[in-house]
């Protein structure tokens, strides 16, 4: 008689997992902005230049004077020759005086220095005299600038972006049951005994 034997037969249980993952989307939207500037105006000013050109002198050079300027000088003139005027015959009278004292010939002296004259000299001169008789007196003009500085004024609206993010999920399931099994192997029985 042959004995059995038992043959055990088992699977393990087997799990798995399904994983689903998401897309992550983000969505940045455009910030707005405003600049308000001003309009700056520039200011110019400007002053004309000033050229100005006195040739008094030397139209006096030329003997063209004003009517006030010719009595002033004819003024002066005829004041200092009444003053030599005067001078000389004081100094004649003084020379007449003498003659009481025995000097003879005064009259024949002054006879002749009055009857002597000085000969005329001829001079050969430019009209005008110099280049410094026209007095020119020139002024530049002038240039400012006004630039007024306007600061701009800046605004930002700030916008938030979109973040979607779905959730990721596992599920977890048992893919294979464990089982067992018994089975005899190999057992003869005599029945006939």
């Amino acid at each position: 008689m042959k004995l059995a034997s038992l043959e055990i037969r088992s699977t393990r249980a087997q799990t798995a997992q399904q994983t689903e993952r998401g897309t992550l989307r983000i969505k940045q939207h455009q910030a707005g902005m405003q600049i308000n500037h001003k309009k700056d105006v520039i200011e110019i000013n400007t002053t004309y230049p000033k050229l100005s050109i006195d040739q008094t002198e030397a139209f006096a050079d030329a003997n063209l004077k004003s009517g006030l300027r010719l009595a002033k000088e004819f003024y002066a003139s005829a004041s200092s020759q009444v003053s030599e005027h005067i001078a000389k015959k004081r100094q004649e009278g003084d020379q007449m005086m003498r003659i009481e004292h025995g000097y003879g010939g005064a009259f024949s002296r002054i006879a002749k220095q009055n009857s002597t004259k000085s000969q005329p000299q001829l001079h050969v001169v430019n009209m005008p005299r110099s280049v410094d008789q026209t007095k020119i007196h020139f002024q530049p003009s002038q240039i400012s600038f006004n630039v007024p500085r306007h600061v701009a004024d800046i605004t930002i609206n700030r916008r938030e972006p979109d973040i979607h993010m779905p959730k990721w999920q596992t599920d977890t399931y048992l893919r294979q049951k464990n089982s067992i099994s018994f089975q005899a192997v190999g057992a003869s029985i005599n029945r006939g005994l």
